[in-house]
This record gives C-alpha cells, sequence and structure tokens, in this order.
C-alpha cells in the first residue's frame, strides 16, 4: 500500500512532465516462422534472404553519432522456439580482426558482437548475448536501465565464421530463456553491437549514446513476433560431486587426515507466469567457487567479503538497498555471504590442555528459493534460504560431546520496486532472520527484521533526488542484546556517551537510517551529487545485511568535470572534486576532508589518473573498542594509476598510494600486474602488492590493575601479497583455470603508550608512556590456491574438476624478511581438497 500510494504520487508528479525518455525507432520486420532449420540448428540461407538487412549503425564510441569505420549488417528471424540473429561484421582488413580463446563470460579487449533484448518491454531490463571471433560466449542481464549483473547464465548458442571480408555470427537464442508476454503481435527492446577491438570502436543500432542517461532505455524495438504459445517453462539440474580432504591432524584426535565425502543436489527454475521465475537449489555445493583472499585486519570493524556463489550472484542486483556507497560499490540491507556464514559459536567453544574441538568452517545450505520477474508495472523480489544446526565435536578428558556453534537459521528478503516510464522508481524491501535457539546459543538474537523504502525520482531528463527511510529491530534474551549493545556497531558502554545507553536488562533494540541526495546525472559536460544521511545509535541490520557502524549522520558533495570528445591525443578526460564530514550523535566530529581527483583516457588505449586527499584532525569514537573516544591526526595521500594497451599481448597496471599524519604516522601502496597472452587461447596474469605503513597510535589492548589503561603502540607492518592467475582454454567450452596467491604480513609493535586525555588536541598530552609486557606482534603468512577444469559438455551442462589448497603458518620469527616468510609459507603440511562436480541440464 505505501509503494503503491507513492506511486500514485510520483505518477501525478513525474509521469505527465517528462514522458518517455527513450528516443523512437523503427520496427525491425521480422518474416514469418520457418523450418528451413539445419541440422546444426542455423537457419538456411534462403530463411535469411527472406529477412530484411539492417545496417543503419552508428558509433556509441570514440565519435558518438559519427559513421562507422566498417558496416555491419544484421537480420532477425524466429519460430516457434527460437529467436534467430545473424550479424555480418564487415572489415577491410580482416587479418587485424583481435581475438582471444577464453573461457566462458570472460570479457577480453578484442573484437564482440552482442545482441541485447528487452523482452518485456519495459525500457529498465534486458538480457545480452555476446560472442568474439574465438566463438567464446558472454552473457549478462541489464537492470535498472544501466546497471547490469555478469553472473547470469543463460542456455543458448552461436556459431561463427570468418572469411576475406569479415566474420559472422549466427545467434539461436530459444524463448525460453527469455521473459515476456507471448501475443499475437508481441514487441521487444532490441539493440545490436559492435566492438572493433583494434580501433577501440564501438558502434551500435540503434544509437546507445554514452550522453544519454540509460543504456536500456535507449534501445530499438523488435516486432512483428507471433507469440501464441509459451516457451518451455522448466530447468531441473541435478548434480552430484564427490569430494576427498586431506589436512594435517596435529595433536588432535578430533581431525581426520583423510576425509572423503560426496554430494548430491538440485537446481530447478520455473517460470511460474510468463514475468515471474522460481529458482530453487536443495543442497547446493559450491565447492568450484575461488577461496576468498586473506587478510589482517586490525580495525574494530568486520571485513567485507564480495559473493562469489552462483545462486546467490546471479539476479542480486534486484535484491539491492544499497546504505554505504564508495564509488559505486554499496552495501546495505542485504548481504549474502549471512547466509552459510562461519558458525558463530566456535569462539565460545572451551579450551585446554586436555580439551580438543572440531567445527565446521562453513554453516550448511540446507536450500534456498527465490522468485523474480515483473508483474505489471512493478519488479518483484523473494528470497528464502535456511541453514541447518551445526555443532562442534569436543573432546574433554577423553569424554566426547557435542556442542552447536550456530542454530537452524531461516533468512527472508522481499524486494518490490515500482517503475515508471521516466526512469523513476519506488522500491520497499524488508528482511527477516529467525532462528531456533537452544541454550548454549541464547548469546545470538533470535529475530532480527528491517524494512525500508528507497527512491529515485527523476526530472528534467538529467536530474535525480535519491534517497531511502529504513527501521530495524532486534529481539533476543537480555545476554544476546547486551552482546549487541557492546560490539563495534554500537559500543553502548563509552563512557560520556549521551545519545544511548547500555541497558543490560533489554530485550530489544531498534533504530533507523536515512538519506536524501539529489544529482545531476546526465549531460556532457557537468555532473554532481549532494547527499546527507543519518543512522541512528539503535541502527542494525548485521544478521542479513552489513554495515561496519550505527550512530552516524555524513554528508558529501561531489562535483565533476568530463569531456568525452576525442581529439588527437585524447579519447575522454574527467576531473573530480569531493567534500565529505561526518560526526556521531553527541556531536563530535568523525571525519572531515576534501580531494581532487581525475583520469584520462589516450587514444592509443593507455589510461592514467591519480588524485589528492587532504583530511582534518577528527575524532576516533571505536579507538579503545568501547573505552573513550580519541582524536586522531587526519591523513594527506596521494594516488597515482596508469594501465597500457591490454590489446596487446603484454599489459601492464600499476598503482601507487601514499601518505601521512604530519606526527610520524605514514603508509605507501605499490601493485603491479602484468598480463600476458603468448598465443590466443592462453592468458597468465602475475599480480605484486607491497604496503608499508607506521602507525604511532595503534590500538593494543586493554590493561586493567586498579584501573583501566587504554594501551596504544608504535605499529611497523609490512604486507606483501602475489597473485598468480593461468588460465588455458581449449575450447570455448572446455578450460583450464589455476589461481595462487601467498600472503604475508607482518607486524612489529613499539614505542607503547596510554591513553591520558582522548580529547586533548595536542598528541604529546593526549598519551603517556606505559610500560606494557605483553607481545602482540604478528607474521601472517597464508598460501591459498583454486585450479578448477571447466567442462561444458553440452549447452548448460557442466562437469568441474577442482583442486584447492591452503597453507597457514602464524609463527613469528621476528620482523618481516621476504624470503625467509615467503619460504615458511611452505614450511607448515597443507589443507588439500579435491572435487569432482557433474551436472546435467534438462528443459520441459
Amino acid at each position: 500500500m505505501i509503494v503503491a500510494a507513492l506511486a500514485l504520487a510520483v505518477n501525478t508528479i513525474l509521469g505527465a512532465a517528462d514522458g518517455p525518455a527513450t528516443a523512437r525507432v523503427d520496427a525491425v520486420a521480422i518474416p514469418s516462422s520457418t523450418t528451413t532449420v539445419r541440422s546444426t540448428g542455423e537457419l538456411s540461407d534462403e530463411a535469411w534472404r527472406a529477412a530484411t538487412p539492417v545496417d543503419t549503425f552508428l558509433q556509441r564510441d570514440p565519435h558518438e553519432a559519427a559513421e562507422p569505420s566498417q558496416k555491419t549488417e544484421f537480420r532477425v528471424a524466429y519460430d516457434t522456439s527460437t529467436l534467430f540473429v545473424k550479424v555480418r561484421a564487415y572489415d577491410t582488413e580482416p587479418d587485424k580482426i583481435v581475438t582471444y580463446l577464453t573461457r566462458r563470460d570472460l570479457d577480453s579487449p578484442g573484437d564482440w558482437i552482442r545482441i541485447l533484448i528487452d523482452s518485456y518491454h519495459d525500457k529498465r531490463t534486458a538480457y545480452e548475448f555476446a560472442v568474439n571471433p574465438s566463438g567464446v560466449k558472454v552473457d549478462r542481464y541489464w537492470f535498472n536501465d544501466n546497471n547490469r549483473d555478469d553472473s547470469w547464465d543463460a542456455v543458448w548458442d552461436v556459431s561463427v565464421s570468418r572469411d576475406p571480408t569479415g566474420w559472422t555470427a549466427e545467434f539461436r537464442i530459444p524463448f525460453s530463456q527469455l521473459r515476456f508476454n507471448p501475443s499475437a503481435a508481441s514487441t521487444f527492446g532490441f539493440a545490436v553491437s559492435r566492438q572493433i577491438g583494434r580501433l577501440n570502436e564501438t558502434s551500435t543500432w540503434p544509437l546507445l549514446a554514452r550522453s544519454a542517461n540509460g543504456y536500456v532505455s535507449s534501445f530499438g524495438e523488435l516486432g512483428g513476433l507471433s507469440m501464441a504459445a509459451s516457451p518451455k517453462k522448466l530447468e531441473i539440474v541435478p548434480y552430484t560431486s564427490a569430494n576427498v580432504t586431506m589436512q594435517p591432524t596435529g595433536s588432535n584426535p578430533l581431525v581426520k587426515g583423510a576425509a572423503p565425502g560426496g554430494a548430491l543436489g538440485i537446481d530447478m527454475k520455473y517460470a511460474l507466469t510468463s514475468g515471474l521465475t522460481l529458482t530453487t537449489t536443495v543442497n547446493p555445493d559450491f565447492g568450484q567457487v575461488e577461496a576468498d583472499p586473506a587478510v589482517v585486519n586490525l580495525s574494530a570493524f568486520e571485513t567485507f567479503f564480495s559473493e562469489r556463489r552462483p545462486f546467490f550472484v546471479e539476479g542480486s542486483g534486484l535484491f539491492n538497498f544499497g546504505l554505504d556507497c564508495n564509488d559505486g560499490a554499496c552495501t546495505g540491507l542485504f548481504y549474502s555471504r549471512r547466509i552459510g556464514r562461519s558458525p558463530q559459536g566456535t569462539g565460545d567453544l572451551p579450551g585446554g590442555d586436555s580439551i580438543y574441538t572440531d567445527a565446521p568452517s562453513q554453516t550448511t545450505i540446507l536450500g534456498a528459493a527465490k522468485l523474480t520477474g515483473r508483474v505489471g508495472k512493478f519488479s518483484v523480489g523473494v528470497m528464502q534460504a535456511v541453514t541447518r544446526e551445526e555443532s562442534a565435536q569436543v573432546l574433554t578428558n577423553g569424554l566426547s560431546s557435542r556442542v552447536p556453534v550456530e542454530p537452524l537459521t531461516s533468512y527472508t528478503v522481499g524486494r518490490v520496486r515500482r517503475e515508471f516510464a521516466n526512469q523513476s522508481s519506488i522500491g520497499l524491501m524488508v528482511t527477516s532472520t529467525k532462528r531456533q535457539l537452544g541454550d548454549n546459543l541464547r548469546f545470538l538474537s533470535d529475530s532480527a527484521y528491517t524494512s525500508g523504502i528507497d527512491w529515485d525520482l527523476r526530472f528534467k531528463k538529467r536530474y535525480a533526488i535519491t534517497g531511502n527511510l529504513v527501521g530495524s529491530r532486534l529481539h533476543g534474551d537480555p545476554q544476546a542484546l547486551a552482546r549487541i549493545q557492546e560490539n563495534s556497531r554500537h559500543y553502548y558502554q563509552r563512557p560520556g556517551l549521551t545519545s544511548a545507553a547500555l541497558d543490560l536488562s533489554r530485550t530489544s533494540l531498534y533504530g533507523g537510517a536515512g538519506s536524501i541526495g539529489i544529482s545531476k546525472i546526465g549531460g556532457e559536460h557537468i555532473r554532481f551529487n549532494s547527499n546527507v544521511s543519518i543512522k541512528t545509535p539503535g541502527f542494525d541490520i548485521n544478521d542479513i545485511g552489513f554495515m561496519r557502524r550505527a550512530d552516524q549522520r555524513q554528508i558529501g558533495n561531489w562535483l565533476q568535470f568530463r569531456d568525452e570528445k576525442p581529439n588527437r591525443w585524447v579519447r575522454s578526460r574527467y576531473l573530480s572534486f569531493n567534500q565529505f564530514a561526518s560526526w556521531n550523535s553527541d556531536g563530535d566530529r568523525l571525519s572531515a576532508g576534501w580531494n581532487v581527483n581525475g583520469n584520462v583516457n589516450f587514444v592509443n588505449n593507455w589510461s592514467a589518473g591519480g588524485g589528492v586527499n587532504f583530511q582534518k584532525l577528527q575524532f576516533d569514537d571505536r579507538a579503545t573498542r568501547g573505552g573513550p573516544g580519541v582524536y586522531t591526526e587526519g591523513y594527506d595521500n596521494f594516488w597515482s594509476w596508469f594501465n597500457t594497451d591490454n590489446r596487446k599481448p603484454l599489459s601492464l597496471n600499476v598503482f601507487n598510494g601514499a601518505g601521512h599524519d604530519g606526527l610520524g604516522s605514514w603508509f605507501r601502496g605499490h601493485d603491479v600486474s602484468v598480463t600476458y597472452r603468448p598465443i590466443a587461447a592462453l592468458t597468465v596474469t602475475s599480480g605484486a602488492s607491497l604496503n608499508r605503513s607506521v602507525n604511532n597510535s595503534q590500538w593494543t589492548g586493554l590493561v586493567t590493575d586498579t584501573r583501566d589503561h587504554y594501551v596504544f603502540g608504535r605499529i611497523d607492518q609490512t604486507t606483501v601479497q602475489l597473485t598468480e592467475r593461468f588460465n588455458y582454454t581449449l575450447t570455448p567450452n572446455l578450460s583450464l583455470q589455476l589461481y595462487a596467491q601467498p600472503f604475508v604480513s607482518a607486524g612489529a609493535y613499539g614505542a607503547f603508550k596510554e591513553l591520558a586525555d582522548g580529547r586533548a588536541l595536542a598528541y604529546d598530552v593526549r598519551y603517556r608512556p606505559f610500560a606494557y609486557d605483553g607481545d602482540p606482534d604478528f607474521n601472517v603468512k597464508s598460501f591459498r590456491t583454486t585450479n578448477v577444469l571447466r567442462w561444458e559438455y553440452r549447452p548448460g551442462s557442466t562437469l568441474f574438476v577442482v583442486w584447492q589448497q591452503a597453507r597457514e603458518n602464524d609463527a613469528v620469527p621476528g620482523g618481516f624478511n621476504t624470503g625467509r616468510d615467503l619460504r615458511d609459507i611452505f614450511a607448515v603440511a597443507p589443507r588439500n581438497v579435491f572435487l569432482v562436480k557433474f551436472a546435467y541440464w534438462l528443459n520441459y
């Protein structure tokens, strides 16, 4: 009701004023259905001659709306089950066509043909099917007009051929992979894009202008489709997997040196209606997914890891509700990594000389389902997932027992968005987390709920007002609520806090958040954004969402000057100015600063950029992990980067950054990545990262004797990380991927001090020396590798052969030594996992 009422208001205010934001184009003629289909699935030459050729392409890049340098022509036909698109890419220098043989869904610099279909004809969503001259397929899903989901996978086919006049691609796209309303006269949104690698030129039909506000909303129309019958509705992918884990046992009798295992599961998609699809997974297996990188986190806040599991990545854009955004990447109400998370009770397991434990590293997902699609002018998404109760085995003085470490948990997410012709939208999202808690897990909340509305209101075609309002509610036993109030998101126990109070008898916690901003999102030369946001002290979404802290008020302003018209040397250039500041509810300024940055893209396909950032004195109310806040000096820093032409066999990416606070704290970071393609089918990427830093006031710990001492120290930290990738593609459907990452981070502490007066402006008054007798030095050494052989032996059906290895060595030999520490990674026994997974696609 809320969304419907707001929708009526917005439609009244904005709908008639702006009208459709897209240009009108002539429909492409589609001939009647033909049965002239070869055994390979391709149409005959006779059938193609009956289709009308279209060649009115225009450049999108670099010279917008100019005539293309090479001619492109396409034709469209269909029968009762398949849409056929044939694209002829003429080339006056066919020997200079750039193409690489890579695994499926991996974009590479070179020549590409892309078919884009807005089958809902809603001017917001679309399916993309792409191929390069080597026959490598890429598909993706577009949503909200400009955003794309690269994880979306469909079952379709394409054939390519080359000749002295260029190359040709013939696409065969089953209607079962699209979502639309069948009728005697269906109309799709439609576009064709061609990319010419050596010229770095993209031409499209119709013109998909870079200066336009939207992408999908710029599509043309594909008419003449008479689709009286519904396509196939059901896709089933049963799978089976077998694995063996080999790991060191140490002195723990509960750990098995070799543990074989196996699993059966099933994935399913079913078109409930022409606009709604039900996707389910039962006992999913994600053994082929690349391992998370190693990190050393010395902050008070949780580390964010991106989602890699296919079920949760595909279609994730529909469930976006961003609260905290940085350069377009947002976290918010739904963080799918909570589903299947590491058990939360492992840190409370008993310990001692005669106690051994064995706990699972992840929670098992019993099943998950999501309903996605459209109902009229509303986009809809609902997800439900259930994870089982997990327990750890504990051996105490020879007696074995099982201790629960994670309860049976149900996760629910609902999302609906009303969309308008001028690309405005109003949305609603609700989430729920429910746990079945036993006596051992009462430190967790038994339920958590969030709900929010968000809006993106467009006016005068180039401007937008965006914002959201969100509420949260947690419920549980007093010990659970006490634990939440005292964690780093809240720290209600902070002395002197006036905006909230620690209540050890509390059984519920409420909070809210909101934001509003105005942006200029279109136009050739100037873009801007100004926004304000707030989170109350009790706001908490982390049972199923992600945020680092509550109790924050922020402002931000961004202004960009851009020029995308090429000249003799440069293709495009951008210059941006940013200003930002934040406070807590007590009025302490948590951050304040500004920066200027820019980047340029050269005509030779090199690019470069950099910036400077300046920050003022700020207040860190999380520095003592629940104790008094501390003033910290803001860092002034700079960064720069450049990338060479990635179309060449050898390309280079370099990033450098450095900063200091003026009182002896500083950091330097250097990242270099080299990509080498000796042949079209082989890509080798080698990356190295070196980060050095000195922080004079790194939190060390709390020492309590007759009083509390909040101890800080000077840390000298060095982190080295190497990333190696080897991708070899035997055919477009058979590939080998090797990934390895050695990681070393060492920190040496000294010059210990305790907090004297956290609000003193002078550093020497803020701290005083302290005789700390602990040893917080660390030396973290890690090696992780994931190696996958992937074979799509028939469309939609795959075989994975996987080997994963992990090594961890936290011994502290003293200081940092590159050679010694990298060697020491391999001085410990590894944990190996070998897996074979077989999946078979069925369509009914």
